[in-house]
């Protein structure tokens, strides 16, 4: 939208109708904010209890209870006088809806301990519960005879009576998981450590053979420092290395997806009557079963020069295997082109080292910081399985209109996720036209440019992430300092891609890059380059940002009544360093398959807090 196009009709002396310039009815703020009527009501309801019986010294069994409950009630009207309705349908719409969440669970448990000589003991057993039901009412209509009720009378409406049509909607989703589980965790001398559990899962989610999975975990832990041979190393204070292994199931998706189900399709008259049509949503797939992560972590932990240096440091290595996702499938003999299922396997490792330090410790002073640090190493294993055999990539991430852009990533069996997969740019010409490379290397206009020219081109998936924590106190002060790191990366500028360069669709607003000649988008200036996806909008992502300030005092008391005060203020967001020109970075996705790019224009400008806090101990 133009920001430039006036808010009121000089003519009229009512609100001025703006249009988009991407076609189609615009959205006058001001309008909208002052003639339609959104309201959201919001109930939230959370209990919980516990009930522990102590059966005998060394062994208790405990039952913890807990209900969630939400409803959310939304109320929406547009009058017959806003301009896009007297510019479009010329009907005032009004809608209600209901929307209603409840979870139940119940985790009923018992555990045993004992210890024999340096043997020691504790086992525990359980079950849990989980229900979820969702349920849900909506209800819309048009063309009122007046704007004076709202929302108010949803039946004075005209158009579903005049249509035939009954604009009343109605939903009811539940699953339920149950689990039996138990742990082993033993030790001897508090040297040497062995754990191990396993958990039985069911979820109705799945297929009717598949709805069952076990999920075992086991790890163990050696205290070198508590030998006898290390007891000459007086600046080691702990050193311990320990390694776990363990399986764990992800049913993490919405209900009923290994069924068919039906819905409507629309309105249609027939012989003067007017009929609602159905058919297949999804295809049914009985073999739907739980995707699983297989985890090794090996590390050590260690204290030095009386605990004034603490740290770790792990190894990775995570496999998830039969990823659950939408999967493209022929058409016939399959009823719908998609279909829920576990195709895939993907694999992450790194290291993660922390360190801690108490760099100054004096009776005024002291200087405490935490440092942390990841690496991650990420590809995609594969892309078959029995249903999906010789697939071994898949083109995701499709960019909005104007134009068709196409597709932005791949995901390809033996390359890390988040992979752009799109024309290499080898600069601007004269005429103002993007240069790309072809498949055989020559460099031609991206206009001449096809689908087979596409490469791989860079990564959305951060490599490496870093933050450093410094805290300080003098006296009664305390300054904390928060800074967060992520690097190795690339982000696609949306917004430059569709708005930040001079061949932008004529007449929309557009960034200022566009004319900035320190900006090499301000170089594409042919519309013969609009809409062609390369790696030219490509930027880095790296960024460090000092996430959060807080600086607090601690006021003296001397009140029986009053135990501490402090006064404090945060600042949070305060500073981003990077490259990236397309705003916070942040505000770009970095996790999940589709990592380093936002496909819309939907952009929310983070912001800085600042904050001012009081707290107060009562004795």
């Amino acid at each position: 939208m133009n920001p430039t196009q006036p808010i009121y009709d000089k003519t009229s002396g009512g609100f001025n109708y703006i249009q988009s310039n991407w076609g189609g009815n615009g959205n006058n703020p001001v309008e909208a904010a002052k003639t339609i009527l959104a309201q959201q009501g919001i109930n939230y309801l959370d209990i919980d209890g516990s009930l522990k019986l102590n059966i005998c010294k060394n062994l208790y069994t405990k039952i913890i209870l807990s209900d969630v409950s939400s409803e959310y009630r939304g109320y929406n009207f547009v009058p017959s006088t806003n301009t896009t309705v007297i510019h479009g349908s010329g009907r005032s719409t009004a809608s209600q809806s209901l929307d209603q969440y409840d979870q139940d669970n119940l985790e009923w448990f018992g555990n045993y301990t004992q210890s024999i000589g340096k043997h020691s003991f504790i086992l525990m057993g359980g079950y849990s519960y989980e229900q979820n039901v969702a349920s849900g009412f909506n209800a819309a209509n048009e063309g009122f005879p007046s704007d004076v009720l709202t929302y108010n009378n949803l039946g004075s409406g005209s158009y579903n009576l005049v249509q035939g049509i009954n604009n009343v909607g109605s939903y009811k989703n539940s699953s339920k998981l149950i689990s039996f589980f138990g742990r082993l965790n033993y030790d001897y001398d508090q040297k040497y450590y062995v754990t191990a559990s396993l958990r039985r899962e069911g979820s109705t989610k799945f297929g009717l053979s598949h709805k069952w999975g076990s999920f075992p975990a086991a790890s163990i832990a050696w205290r070198i420092t508590q030998e006898k041979f290390m007891q000459s190393f007086s600046w080691l204070n702990e050193l311990k290395l320990r390694a776990d292994y363990g399986i764990t199931g992800n049913q993490d998706f919405g209900d009923y997806l290994s069924q068919n189900t039906y819905g409507g399709f629309g309105y249609y008259p027939y012989d003067g009557v007017t009929y609602q049509d159905w058919g297949p949503t999804q295809n049914a797939n009985y073999d739907l079963h739980w995707e699983t992560a297989i985890n090794f972590n090996a590390g050590i932990d260690f204290e030095v020069l009386n605990s004034k240096i603490t740290g770790s440091v792990d190894y990775f290595r995570r496999t998830n295997k039969d990823l659950l996702g939408w999967y493209s499938v022929p058409n016939p003999p399959n009823l719908v082109q998609q279909t829920y299922a576990n195709v895939g396997s993907m694999r992450n490792s790194g290291i993660e080292v922390q360190l801690n330090a108490k760099a100054i410790q004096n009776t005024q002073f002291r200087y405490n910081i935490s440092f942390n640090c990841a690496t991650d190493n990420n590809v995609f294993l594969s892309f078959s399985n029995n249903l999906f055999q010789g697939q071994n990539y898949v083109d995701v991430v499709s960019m909005a209109a104007p134009g068709s852009p196409g597709t932005i990533q791949r995901l390809q069996a033996g390359k890390r996720i988040g992979s752009f997969y799109m024309l290499k740019s080898a600069g601007v010409d004269k005429n103002g036209e993007l240069l790309v490379y072809n498949k055989n290397n020559e460099v031609v206009p991206a206009s001449s440019a096809t689908f087979d020219d596409r490469r791989f081109v860079g990564n959305g998936l951060p490599k490496f992430t870093a933050n450093l924590d410094n805290h300080f106190d003098y006296k009664q002060w305390g300054l904390d300092i928060f800074l967060r790191g992520v690097f190795g990366y690339k982000i696609f500028n949306t917004n430059a891609f569709y708005m930040g360069t001079p061949a932008t669709q004529l007449g929309a607003n557009v960034l200022t890059c566009a004319y900035n000649s320190n900006s090499k988008y301000s170089k594409l200036t042919n519309n013969a380059s609009y809409g062609i996806l390369s790696d030219y909008f490509l930027e880095p992502g790296d960024f460090i940002k000092i996430d959060h300030v807080t600086l607090g005092y601690t006021v003296p008391i001397k009140n029986k009544d009053v135990h501490s005060m402090k006064i404090y203020v945060t600042a949070n967001n305060l500073k981003t360093f990077t490259k990236f020109t397309g705003g916070d970075p942040e505000s770009t996705n970095i996790n999940g398959l589709y990592p380093g790019v936002n496909s819309s224009l939907s952009y929310y400008p983070s912001t800085m807090q600042l904050m001012f806090g009081l707290i107060v101990n009562f004795e």
